[in-house]
């Protein structure tokens, strides 16, 4: 991390994380978490800004660099879903630990039905995503500004592993991240703040034209949680969504490029 990044991140990005998470508190917005102590609910609101901050703001800021997939390791892929899961389990333990389908809002009157919706929307998703893409790209050449000729090597990267490594990458994303950023952030925080970091959470693949390709599947995600009140169709359509990128999307997009 460079001197400005590293100036940008406390500088910047820190105090307006602990500003969001201090007028959050002030608002109310914790309170149906239910700490028995002022000592719990200042060592978990302690604990969401450190979590804020490694899986958001260092990945915004950082976000730019280069990445060297010869350098890149599978279980890495991993290490940001694993804070996730260990933050909400320490905040469960802080709070007064309600039952977890509640929790992590796993309750549904139909969750057969929300599924098939989120499939669905997976799939509208993507159509979305690719429909913004060529905009953004169309724009761009009207405006002779640079659009992308290749994949960044990250994204080849990961359309190169195995079939069981997808499936591992597809189903912790879509759990472990639904479960934080919808079921957790927007639960708490709203649609809108939770939407915003949970794209900079994904500023890491060396492309700008596939993070603004983002904006259409996390817009659907926000909305099926907010709809449903439930994280079983925003699961299910990042599945959906991830699946398609990872298992037709990204190997053909590839056969193409390579064939030029």
């Amino acid at each position: 991390m460079t001197h400005l990044q590293l100036g940008l991140l406390v500088g910047a990005g820190l105090p307006l994380l602990v500003a969001i998470v201090l007028v959050a508190d002030r608002r109310g917005f914790f309170r149906l978490d239910g700490f028995p102590t002022p000592l719990r609910r200042r060592t978990a609101l302690g604990l969401l800004v450190v979590q804020l901050v490694l899986t958001v703001l260092v990945p915004a800021i950082a976000g730019s660099r280069p990445v060297d997939p010869s350098k890149v390791r599978f279980a890495q892929l991993f290490v940001s879903q694993g804070m996730l899961a260990a933050f909400l389990v320490l905040w469960w333990l802080l709070s007064d630990r309600p039952a977890w389908a509640e929790f992590l809002r796993l309750r549904s009157a139909n969750p057969l039905a929300e599924a098939w919706a989120g499939v669905c929307l997976g799939v509208t998703g993507w159509g979305l995503t690719l429909v913004v893409g060529v905009a953004v790209a169309i724009m761009a050449r009207a405006a002779d500004l640079p659009v992308p000729e290749a994949v960044p090597p990250l994204i080849r990267w990961l359309a190169g592993l195995s079939v069981p490594e997808k499936i591992l990458v597809v189903l912790s994303a879509m759990t472990l991240e639904e479960f934080y950023f919808r079921a957790f952030l927007q639960g708490r925080l709203g649609a809108v703040t939770a939407s915003i970091l949970f794209l900079l959470a994904h500023t890491g693949y060396g492309e700008p034209l596939f993070f603004v390709g983002l904006l259409a599947i996390t817009a659907v995600l926000a909305v099926a949680f907010r709809r449903t009140g439930s994280t079983i169709a925003p699961i299910a359509a990042h599945g959906t969504f991830n699946a398609i990128q990872l298992f037709v999307v990204l190997p053909v997009l590839l056969k193409v490029l390579d064939a030029r």
